[in-house]
């Protein structure tokens, strides 16, 4: 690339970005002027032409016909840049205009005054309307959308060259925009990269905790039939039962609810509870 290439971008660069703006401003002001200028005839109708209207009335005239038109400009930058079709305020807008256009030409006395006077208030709208339709280029590009760009001269260039192949080309091109570009809000939900959309997750379900399984008690040597703890004996008792055990043990047996119903007079369940505490523990409770 050439040194002159590589200096000639940034101030290219400089020149585009104030250069629009100044444009967008001197547009602006012209619509302004052209309403304006509307609204004085207007006035100036309502004053000489209708029946009950003074000076402060007669304004009322162009406030209501320049007026909604150009309210009717900013509704459809509004829908426009929302994605909403602006048919029905695109029609009111020119609606208004037109009757303000003929209020303006009836009110003249000669021709070039009538195509002057009319012109105004048709002016202001179609140079207000290509600021708008720059701003929503602008909008456009910031959110990554693409607008529609047509060229009608190269277009009937190509047709007249290739009418087959443009009128294919141009049909594909049509069919390739997407539906909900044209309906709605132009707005559609994520989808995956195959181009499907993304389900949700389903919740989990909540899991109950595993149940703990029972711990089995450690067998014990000797595990007595009857683990009943005895009842408390006073101390001669406990002697005598003693000494039946010794009586016992020297026969070369164990201790029975017999020999324990021997030596003290006490129930049957209670003696199999003295025999049980003193297989467990080695001696009655005392």
């Amino acid at each position: 690339m050439r040194p002159e290439n590589v200096s000639r971008a940034p101030s290219a660069g400089l020149a585009q970005s104030w250069l629009s703006p100044v444009a967008l401003v001197l547009v602006a002001l012209a619509a302004v002027m052209g309403w304006g200028a509307s609204f004085v005839g207007l006035h100036e109708y309502g004053m000489t032409s209708m029946t009950g209207f003074d000076w402060y009335t007669a304004w009322l005239v162009p406030a209501t016909f320049d007026g909604a038109a150009f309210a009717c400009t900013l509704m459809t930058y509004r829908a426009s840049i929302n994605g909403r079709s602006a048919l029905r305020a695109r029609m009111l807008m020119w609606g208004f205009t037109a009757v303000s256009a003929w209020i303006n030409w009836i009110h003249q006395t000669t021709l070039e005054a009538r195509l002057v006077a009319a012109g105004l208030p048709v002016a202001a709208v179609a140079v207000f309307d290509i600021v708008l339709l720059e701003m929503r280029a602008d909008f456009e590009a910031r959110h990554g959308r693409t607008g529609v760009r047509l060229r009608p001269g190269l277009l009937l260039v190509r047709w007249l060259v290739d009418r087959a192949g443009t009128a294919a080309a141009f049909r594909a091109q049509i069919t390739d925009i997407p539906v909900h570009h044209l309906v709605g809000l132009g707005i559609q939900p994520p989808a995956t990269p195959d181009g499907q959309d993304k389900p949700a997750p389903a919740p989990e379900p909540d899991q109950p905790p595993a149940p703990t399984p029972p711990q089995e008690p450690a067998p014990t040597q000797k595990s007595p039939a009857v683990a009943k703890r005895g009842p408390n004996l006073p101390p001669p008792m406990v002697k005598a039962v003693l000494g039946a055990r010794s009586k016992a043990a020297a026969q070369g047996r164990e201790l029975t609810v017999a020999d324990v119903q021997a030596v003290i007079n006490i129930s049957g369940e209670l003696a199999e509870r003295i025999v049980a505490d003193y297989t467990t523990n080695g001696h009655p409770v005392a």
